[in-house]
């Protein structure tokens, strides 16, 4: 898609935006321009941007600053529409938020019918997702908005472990820092490989990180009013290193097997095991970014004898190897 034109881009402005996601595909671009001056001269392509806003008027970010903005028109045609990520201040703000962007949702598949790239970040999936684009696609959002996500799009392919996802010239990211590598891949579609790996370079954008996995939380809290499995979870806990027999907890939880399985799964979607393997790799991955026990010992001390079944299930669940984790996670960034 190189050429000897400009690739406009649309940057959506609204209120309570982050500055940081606003700006910074911005910023990423205005890289690229200077390294396709570098490579093709004045007279090669290039990136331009707007900042839009259905009404044109100045927009105030989250963090207070203020933008001003040209109106959308339904004339214009963009190459690459980018929706950064919004503050999220709680359910009702957020629904109130995603209200006032009926016009935007319109104007959006405008774009994308005719031909555009449409970008959309973090809680700013949400917007890209309302428009009804998303359904039957891949996509991907915050990992801490995924319960949210689901029920409000059902039909979208949600899935969390990649940090971008691309189908169909919609591109969605994960958490809001993440609007770099989104960035790095629209400049890859417009400007080519080489371009992109400049910019990366030159802003120390680690394209390697392709996946969210090693970020998400194993263990959520999830309100349920459930006693039994209050009292399991307690009981898990506790005798996490032991050799856990479900026999022995439904004895001294006073319930059955069958019981503690059937209300664990209903409350918690899972069953006890899973969550026993849970306490015991995210027991693992806090000794592994901040102690200096080798992975043998902190297999033994997490509940496992056994160090290589230990490491595989650490990779299964977290998407990295013990010691990979500790290399970009740890403290004194050690290996082991």
């Amino acid at each position: 898609m190189v050429g000897h034109s400009a690739h406009r881009a649309a940057i959506l402005a609204y209120d309570e935006c982050y500055a940081s996601s606003l700006g910074g595909f911005a910023d990423v671009l205005q890289i690229a321009n200077s390294h396709l001056r570098k490579r093709h001269g004045a007279k090669g392509s290039h990136f331009e941007w707007q900042f839009v806003s259905p009404n044109g008027g100045p927009i105030v970010t989250s963090n207070g600053l203020q933008v001003a903005t040209r109106p959308i028109r339904a004339g214009d045609q963009f190459s690459i529409v980018f929706i950064p990520s919004a503050h999220y201040s709680g359910s009702k703000a957020f629904d109130r938020l995603l209200a006032r962007q009926s016009v935007v949702r319109e104007w959006l598949v405008s774009q994308w019918d005719a031909g555009a790239y449409l970008a959309a970040n973090c809680t700013g999936t949400f917007v890209l997702a309302s428009t009804g684009l998303l359904d039957g696609r891949l996509a991907t959002t915050s990992w801490w908005l995924a319960e949210q996500f689901s029920r409000r799009f059902p039909r979208v392919n949600l899935q969390l472990d990649p940090v971008i996802t691309e189908a169909d010239r919609l591109v969605c990211a994960g958490a809001s820092a993440s609007y770099l590598l989104q960035t790095i891949r629209i400049i890859e579609r417009f400007a080519g490989p080489v371009i992109a790996s400049q910019c990366a370079k030159s802003m120390l954008i680690d394209v390697s990180q392709t996946k969210q996995t090693p970020y998400l939380p194993l263990l959520t809290d999830k309100d349920h009013g459930d006693s039994v499995v209050h009292r399991a979870q307690h009981w898990l806990q506790k005798n996490m290193i032991k050799d856990v027999r479900m026999s022995e907890m439904a004895k001294d939880l006073g319930a059955s097997e069958r019981t503690i399985i059937r209300r664990f799964q209903a409350a918690l979607s899972q069953s006890p095991l899973r969550y026993l393997q849970s306490l015991r790799i995210e027991a693992a991955r806090s000794l592994l970014e901040t102690g200096d026990l080798n992975v043998e010992q902190i297999a033994v001390s997490v509940g496992y004898n056994d160090t290589s079944s230990f490491c595989r299930l650490f990779r299964e669940k977290v998407g990295l190897s013990p010691g990979a984790y500790r290399g970009r996670f740890g403290s004194e960034g050690k290996g082991s």
